[in-house]
């Protein structure tokens, strides 16, 4: 794909590498707990979820930035870690009022719920905590969406034997 032609927001690249950071170092402590992932697929969806956003700045942007890799041929693993990174997800029942097809943008491998979860406890390169995203997400009045955010969270904290709020992150070397 020619990836330089579609040209984000400045402020996509450092939120990115952010992303991946701790995207990382959740897989590093997946690793560490036994759990079979594919962390190369995390670091790369991490660097590649929001693509979408050279094109749209909306919730869209996820499945846009999957049709893009798609139409060059971008491993289906990879399209699906970016098209899934939205919140903890979106429901089939909730994506045409959004502007997306009708199905289910949920993500469903540790792989995609890492990125996803990384993903969360970010605005820009800056980090969160969890009483950030709720907050946010209360202003918004999106409390079912929160609710995702917050289950898969949880859910990781447990498989990963670690407190994804307290876990180190460094910036990881460029290529």
């Amino acid at each position: 794909m020619r990836l330089v032609a579609a040209a984000p927001p400045a402020w996509v690249l450092a939120h990115a590498r952010a992303v991946e950071a701790l995207a990382d170092a959740m897989a590093a402590r997946a690793e560490a707990a036994g759990l079979p992932v594919d962390r190369e697929l995390v670091r790369a969806g991490a660097l590649l979820h929001d693509i979408g956003r050279s094109r749209v700045q909306d919730v869209t942007h996820a499945h846009v930035g999957a049709e893009m890799l798609r139409g060059e041929h971008w491993p289906d693993p990879l399209v699906r870690v970016v098209e899934r990174h939205t919140g903890a997800g979106i429901r089939a029942d909730e994506a045409p009022r959004l502007g997306l097809p009708a199905r289910d943008y949920s993500p469903v491998t540790l792989e995609e719920r890492i990125v996803a979860a990384a993903d969360n406890l970010h605005s820009g390169d800056r980090r969160l905590i969890l009483d950030e995203v709720r907050a946010k997400y209360h202003a918004k009045g999106l409390l079912d969406a929160l609710a995702r955010i917050e289950a898969l969270h949880h859910a990781l904290c447990e498989e990963l034997g670690t407190d994804l709020e307290a876990l180190q992150s460094s910036p990881l070397p460029v290529p």
